[in-house]
């Protein structure tokens, strides 16, 4: 009796399994490894360690993501605003060529004029215009960013601890839904064997048909019990992938 019902449980979880492995068995090209469960241990034994788990659920996690791409966002801000300075600063080239005079009137001589050459050739130079709001903001405007990026930080680490809390309620949840079905398997096949015999003993006139009804109702009880504990399990074991981000498949420690 307990043998049927641990194979009961045990191709239960396959089942889930298979599920996803039978969706890539119309594609040759794509290699998949079924990954079955040993009915004698706890599927806990059997995962990789939690830490693991998280680490995955975090590198995978889409808000994570999201707030770190606001980080790089805000620290390019910033970079660019450092800069910005640059702006007001001018660089100039020119040439000349040719005789180019300049003529110019004598201040302390009336009606005299002084007449001067410009030597050929090239000129560069640069011209800065720093702006007093430059000058006057800047710290401050520095500051505003760098509350910007550590505010930003903080979501995102909040963001973590909020992904990590509920991997972990998660994960002992899905633990609990795998020893509760497990029970729930044995009691159901045990309800089912004592049914059974019941019913021989009725028809030979050794119980009564209140004990057949009775044993009968065990047997639905039990029955019901498992379906409920199935569905819990299914809903835990779907939950936990898109959560993590993985195959439930890469969740089992490899033999």
């Amino acid at each position: 009796m307990k043998t049927r019902s641990k194979n009961i449980y045990t191709l239960l979880l396959l089942a889930f399994f298979c599920q996803g492995v039978n969706a890539q068995v119309s594609k040759p090209q794509v290699k998949s490894e079924l990954v079955f469960i040993d009915e004698h241990k706890e599927l806990q034994e059997q995962l990789i360690p939690l830490d693991s788990i998280l680490s995955l659920a975090v590198k995978n996690s889409s808000a994570v993501k999201f707030q770190a791409d606001l980080i790089r966002v805000a620290q390019d801000q910033m970079a660019t605003n450092k800069n910005l300075w640059t702006n007001n600063m001018v660089g100039f080239v020119n040439y000349s060529a040719g005789n180019q005079s300049i003529v110019t009137a004598d201040n302390t001589t009336p009606g005299v004029v002084n007449s001067s050459n410009i030597s050929n050739g090239l000129r560069f130079g640069v011209q800065i215009n720093l702006p007093l709001s430059e000058l006057m903001t800047r710290k401050s405007r520095m500051a505003s960013f760098k509350n910007t990026i550590t505010s930003t930080i903080d979501k995102r680490d909040q963001a973590i601890e909020e992904l990590k809390q509920v991997v972990i309620q998660l994960y002992y949840t899905l633990i609990y839904n795998s020893n509760l079905l497990s029970i729930r398997s044995e009691a159901k096949a045990s309800a089912i064997n004592q049914y059974s015999i019941a019913e021989k003993q009725f028809k030979d006139g050794a119980i009564d048909i209140g004990e057949l009804s009775r044993l009968k109702s065990i047997e639905v009880n039990a029955r019901a019990d498992y379906e409920e504990a199935k569905r819990e399990f299914s809903t835990a074991y779907y939950q936990m992938e898109p959560l993590v981000g993985v195959p439930f498949q890469q969740l089992i420690l490899k033999k």
